[in-house]
């Protein structure tokens, strides 16, 4: 199943479960994508796709300030899920298509 789409994610965090939306999609030959947080909406650097794994970056607005941040995960029918990378640790995402 393509990774193409919008997904909901959540992911647990020392300052609490972060939740946010990402849009990805096919463009060209690559790929491009957004995200959307309730601290705004950033868009997704070097979107990486290889069957069904996934691979991105984006700086995000934190109650921390800016941090960037490095996801790798993989689609399963219509949930994804893997770990983001960041400054402060690597944590758990999961969610599902919307």
């Amino acid at each position: 199943m393509s990774v193409a789409g919008k997904w909901q994610i959540s992911m647990d965090t020392p300052i609490g479960t972060q939740k946010f939306t990402w849009d990805l999609q096919q463009a060209g030959g690559g790929w491009k994508g957004s995200m959307t947080a309730p601290n705004g909406a950033s868009d997704l650097s070097n979107v990486q796709v290889n069957g069904n794994n996934v691979g991105c970056n984006a700086r995000v607005t934190t109650p921390l300030g800016q941090v960037e941040v490095t996801f790798e995960g993989a689609v399963a029918g219509d949930k994804i899920g893997g770990t983001c990378r960041t400054q402060f640790g690597n944590f758990q995402f999961s969610g599902e298509r919307a």
